[in-house]
């Protein structure tokens, strides 16, 4: 049976910046961060324009007014999705998908997928989702495959460049590519998820177990929704009452009016809705029975949380309350050193080994080390409790990074395969705490353990951190000798290309390329000058790495390094 954890939930507003910990017994557990300049964007609507349409990756690109053209699968365009899964899945599947089909909105309310969308067919073009298919007996994958082609060229010939289409965002830009897309809408509220196309389908969370709620929330629903949408219920709607579930949905229907109303005068690329802020939506996706505090530190955002609690849960008003300690809201609760350990590279534990935790351009790689905690026991059972440790201190930063993608654990060898086991259902356990979604295999022979994890935002080391001028990123410094030996090569490129000689070049690097030469037994300009005939000035410039210089030429001042590279 699952643990009652104790949780709080801390509001910190500093100048511009508002930041929203997640504390689990005493402990971040995670951290959420908007700025003016990084605001999020998931659960956003907007009027699109189709920039282009790429059949081979079965997708188009769509104009929403940012950098980068969002991302749009054919799987996430304009169709119920029992007429997706009858084009492009074997016909034996569970015939029962539609009404019966259970959603677990609790991994990410905001990306749940809608059935239909304002760029899908007239409603009575598309298969009822209560008529039984077609076919009863099992296709062969051959018939499937032909499925997915005939789905592939519906949709391509359904989008075309400069068509306007209403998108949802499911997952923010993440280095140069765009938002990924749908236009299949949903508007999260308290109690349920509104599907404007849901075409009257009605989902319960899985999370709520017993078949007489269950049935009861279907039929309540069932009563209150117009024509032709749909509902995902979710698991804080348990044994709530009739009028706050009629309220929630009130609430959505009024959004999605105002949605409609917007999109009569709309001209694409335009914003069409923007979601709740962000105190009111981790309260709608944090706020549960086992939160047993909630502190803001600033006046505005206390009335703002009150307001919500006393309609959305009236008996949790008394967990409300204003900072008023002397030392800092974080501070006072001994998370400040948490909140500022998220951009470390190495995570200590309490045994005494360590993670190394590095990101790279696909994906995150974890290192697991047993520090001076190695001498202490023989080799497997120390082995195996620090990999432990290890296994939930690394699903902790996970959450608390908000790491998401192809995530490597090294973790120590051992020799043992129940050892190993054990490892893997200790990362199983953890992980069912995480409300993202994840996937994870066992380890392989070599210690690796391979976890993906959903990723709908930039990691918050990506968001919040400022790449190392001096590193690009890497981590490591070119060696100032190898800098050197490149000026070197460009001079004598450059000298090789000169008919006149004594040409005059002003050379501007790094301090810390210029300290050895200046160290050097001779002079560097002279030594130069003897090789190629060229007199050269070297000019300390600050702003630039270590990595990095540039020749200028000294009679018209202009930069002619990349002319010699």
């Amino acid at each position: 049976m699952k643990k009652n954890v104790k949780k709080q939930l801390l509001m910190n507003k500093t100048g511009d910046e508002i930041q929203v910990a997640l504390v689990e017994e005493g402990r971040l557990a995670e951290l959420i961060i908007e700025r003016p300049e990084s605001m999020r964007s998931i659960g956003d609507i907007y009027l699109g324009r189709v920039h282009k349409v790429v059949e081979g990756l079965k997708a188009a690109f769509v104009d929403i007014g940012q950098k980068s053209d969002g991302f749009l699968h054919f799987s996430d365009v304009g169709t119920t999705s029992e007429d997706y899964r009858a084009l492009v899945e074997d016909d034996d599947d569970d015939e029962n998908g539609g009404d019966e089909e259970d959603d677990d909105e609790d991994g990410d309310e905001e990306s749940g997928v809608a059935p239909g969308s304002a760029a899908a067919p007239p409603r009575e073009s598309a298969r009822p989702v209560s008529q039984p298919r077609a076919e009863s007996k099992p296709s062969s994958p051959a018939d499937a495959a032909e499925r997915r082609q005939s789905y592939t060229q519906m949709i391509a010939q359904k989008l075309k460049p400069n068509d306007s289409i209403l998108v949802q965002v499911i997952k923010e830009p993440i280095g140069t590519k765009g938002s990924r897309l749908t236009s299949d809408i949903t508007i999260a509220g308290r109690f349920m998820v509104l599907l404007p196309f849901g075409g009257g389908q009605i989902a319960v969370s899985r999370r709520v177990v017993s078949r007489k709620e269950r049935s009861r929330l279907k039929k309540l629903v069932r009563s209150m929704l117009p024509e032709g949408f749909g509902a995902i219920i979710r698991t804080v709607a348990e044994d709530q009452e009739e009028s706050l579930l009629k309220q929630d949905l009130e609430k959505l229907l009024t959004k999605w009016k105002q949605i409609e109303e917007k999109l009569q005068d709309a001209q694409p690329p335009q914003l069409i809705f923007k979601e709740d802020t962000i105190i009111s939506s981790v309260l709608r996706d944090s706020l549960t029975s086992d939160v047993t505090e909630i502190v803001a530190n600033s006046n505005s955002i206390y009335n703002e949380t009150l307001n919500y609690i006393q309609w959305a849960a009236p008996d949790m008003v008394k967990n409300v309350s204003l900072h008023q300690g002397k030392l800092p809201l974080f501070e006072g609760y001994g998370i400040a050193k948490d909140v500022e350990s998220i951009f470390s590279r190495k995570v200590w534990l309490k045994s005494g080994g360590y993670i190394i935790i590095e990101h790279t351009e696909a994906m995150v790689v974890v290192d697991v080390n047993s520090g001076r905690y190695a001498a202490k026991r023989e080799q497997e059972e120390n082995s195996l409790k620090t990999n432990l440790e290890a296994a939930r201190e690394i699903v902790r930063q996970l959450r608390l990074r908000d790491i998401g993608g192809i995530i490597v654990v090294d973790f120590i060898d051992m020799i043992d395969p129940k050892n190993s086991k054990k490892v893997f259902d200790a990362m199983k356990t953890e992980l069912r705490n995480d409300r993202a979604k994840s996937n994870i295999l066992p380890l392989s022979d070599f210690g690796i353990m391979q976890i993906t994890r959903e990723r709908i935002r930039p990691s918050l080391m990506q968001r919040m951190g400022d790449q190392c001028p001096a590193c690009g990123g890497t981590g490591v410094v070119q060696a100032r000798f190898t800098t050197i030996h490149q000026i070197e090569r460009w001079l004598r490129k450059f000298a090789l290309q000169q008919k006149v000689p004594f040409q005059q070049l002003d050379l501007h690097v790094s301090p810390t390329v210029l300290e050895p030469m200046r160290n050097s037994e001779m002079k560097t300009e002279l030594k130069w000058f003897l090789q190629h005939l060229v007199f050269v000035r070297i000019t300390p410039d600050e702003s630039l790495r270590s990595d990095d210089f540039r020749f200028y030429n000294r009679k018209h001042s202009n930069d002619i390094t990349t002319e010699f590279n």
